[in-house]
């Protein structure tokens, strides 16, 4: 298997053409008059780009590069990921790949426990890198990825890091409990 690293570099390759900012809250509109709010910690690089399909994807990367975080966001008017097992299986499905390349060989399921919303998540150990030392430049030996839901939407995301005990990874996980709220404008509810 390649290593999760490489698994996005096509992504990677649509961010690095995306606009880089240095900010503390960025404001990103998604679809309709749908807008989430992300308070990006200071000295950290923040990047978007959409794909063809329309899928808007975020980038942040600490200043050492110790840690990636890609979030992608999707519409989901109907709830699909409204409920814990629904959450569960979306998870098991779109990390399939890494757990078939992991240390772990399977899933551990952990609540996100976000501020606003629900979400999980797993954390697995790419098994071709587990002996390699020092690790080649851009790649990572943990990826944790998961999902956090709201009412309407949910974003799928992957944080990759060497460790899961550093202040870079510890601060992305804060992020994505805290952070990428959706903000609705103004007025009468519809």
């Amino acid at each position: 298997m390649k290593p999760f690293s490489k698994f996005l570099s096509g992504l990677a390759l649509l961010l690095a053409a995306g606009t880089a900012v240095s900010a503390k809250e960025e404001t990103l509109g998604l679809y309709q008059d749908r807008r989430v709010t992300i308070n990006v910690p200071e000295k950290f690089n923040y990047s978007t780009g959409r794909d063809a399909r329309g899928i808007i994807t975020v980038k942040i990367t600490d200043p050492n590069l110790k840690t990636n975080l890609l979030v992608s966001f999707f519409p989901d008017p109907d709830g699909r990921l409204a409920k814990e097992d629904d959450q569960r299986a979306f998870v098991a499905e779109t990390t399939q790949t890494y757990a078939e390349g992991s240390v772990e060989k399977g899933y551990d399921f952990k609540d996100l426990a976000p501020h606003t919303g629900s979400g999980m998540y797993c954390v697995f150990t790419d098994a071709t890198l587990v002996r390699k030392a020092p690790l080649p430049p851009g790649e990572y030996l943990k990826v944790t990825s998961g999902v956090k839901a709201w009412a309407g939407g949910f974003f799928l995301f992957t944080l990759l890091s060497n460790d899961t005990t550093s202040e870079e990874y510890q601060a992305g996980m804060k992020l994505l409990r805290e952070s990428f709220e959706e903000k609705r404008p103004a007025g009468p509810p519809i």
